[in-house]
């Protein structure tokens, strides 16, 4: 009864609509008695249209009740913009997001390396990911292919042999082919170039400050060696601001729970899009947990990057703050919860003090503040920095907020 109410007051509104003139300037009609504007038209449609009515009924409506100078698909197209949201219907086609997916994956697949690292009695196997190609080919057609992995899978290396595959068989590029440009063990993160007359397709890397938990993830390396070679494995991020020590590990990590084994160090961490969010770190490594993984952000990593590239060796900044990343003593809902400040500290001279809360993080320049919810988010910001950056601190402080003078990071005193 509600719909055919509403499809009779829209009828009649509607010719109601058609009998109103428009007069000239002798006060004659200069408008067809037939015609509907466009304006007349959505104003109904908006208050009278609800998500009862179907399309057919709409189509009905248009053919035998609207005289007009729009098609009907144009008129069916204005009524359909202007349902409710619940009207509206989308399809999945799961089929071509699998495809989409599988084809994203082989194509990423090649950009995942082996790594046979010959160290004094013994051997190992890791992954490598190419992210950057030297075009400036030499005489016999080799490029220069980037390589990021582990830090741990090539420590000690007397010599590194690269596997790829090509059509299911392992080729090898021998260990004069291979160049250790430089490591770094607090982010286990190494940087190694080869040269090859193959083709490999290089990796970009995503804003790993931008995920979160419940995104889709795809491990690719070389679990329990090449047996195994090119494995994928699926997971979804399970924490995006992890904090670990571990031997001379010291950074933040993203937990995901894609599988992963030994083997895997050193490989990538994609995203849906193909894209690289972190590197593969470790696991825990225990009888009572499972499926708990670690990765090293794509941010750091970027940032690692630039520094063994260019210098062979990375400087941590230092900001000159302790603060507890579990817990917090300020009276604020979120933030780093400042304990102790370092004197004569980059944080010092940006007037940051004791029970501060700190909730944001930028470089002078940039427009916005990225936010800091807690130490670990504020430890991976000033690690993704480099010595030398001057930054701005976002703090409460008695409930009040404020911006810190610019300061210029120092190098970390453990480096």
């Amino acid at each position: 009864m509600k719909k055919l109410l509403v499809m009779l007051a829209f009828m009649l509104t509607l010719t109601l609509s058609a009998c109103e003139l428009d007069l000239d300037w002798n006060g004659e009609s200069n408008r067809d008695p037939n015609y509907v504007t466009h304006g007349e038209l959505e104003s109904l449609v908006s208050s009278l249209v609800t998500a009862s009515v179907t399309e057919g009924e709409i189509i009905a409506i248009v053919q035998q009740h609207i005289p007009h100078d729009l098609t009907e698909a144009e008129l069916v197209d204005l009524i359909q913009s202007m349902l409710p949201e619940d009207r509206h219907t989308t399809t999945y086609d799961l089929a071509t997001f699998q495809s989409d997916v599988v084809d994203m994956l082989e194509s990423r697949r090649q950009s995942v390396i082996g790594l046979q690292v010959q160290k004094i009695g013994s051997s190992s196997v890791g992954s490598g990911v190419i992210y950057k190609v030297d075009n400036s080919a030499y005489e016999d057609g080799r490029h220069t292919y980037f390589v990021v992995t582990n830090h741990h899978v090539i420590a000690d290396a007397q010599a590194i042999t690269v596997v790829y595959e090509r059509f299911g068989i392992l080729n090898e590029i021998p260990n004069d082919n291979v160049e250790l440009l430089g490591s770094n063990a607090t982010t286990d993160i190494a940087v190694l170039t080869f040269q090859s007359s193959e083709t490999f397709p290089t990796v970009e890397f995503a804003d790993s400050y931008a995920i979160r938990p419940g995104e889709f993830v795809f491990a690719i390396g070389n679990p329990l060696g090449f047996s195994y070679y090119g494995s994928v494995t699926m997971g979804i991020i399970s924490g995006t601001a992890r904090f670990l020590t571990v031997d001379d590990f010291d950074a933040t990590v993203i937990q995901h729970d894609a599988a992963i084994s030994p083997g895997n160090s050193g490989g990538a961490l994609f995203d849906i899009n193909g894209r690289v969010l972190g590197i593969n770190h470790m696991k825990l490594d225990q009888a009572q947990a499972a499926n708990i993984g670690f990765a090293v952000p794509s941010n750091t990593v970027e940032r690692i990057v630039r520094d063994l590239e260019e210098y062979g060796f990375i400087i941590r900044p230092f900001l000159g703050i302790t603060a507890s990343p579990y817990f917090s003593d300020c009276d604020y809902e979120h933030g780093a919860c400042i304990s102790s400040v370092v004197a004569g500290g980059s944080a010092e001279a940006a007037g940051i003090q004791a029970g501060d809360a700190v909730i944001g993080y930028k470089h002078e320049g940039d427009e916005e503040f990225m936010d800091v919810f807690n130490f670990n988010d504020l430890r991976e910001h000033i690690l993704n920095s480099r010595v030398g950056d001057v930054v701005i601190i976002r703090y409460v402080r008695n409930g009040e907020y404020h911006e810190s003078d610019p300061t210029t990071l120092g190098s970390h005193p453990d480096d």
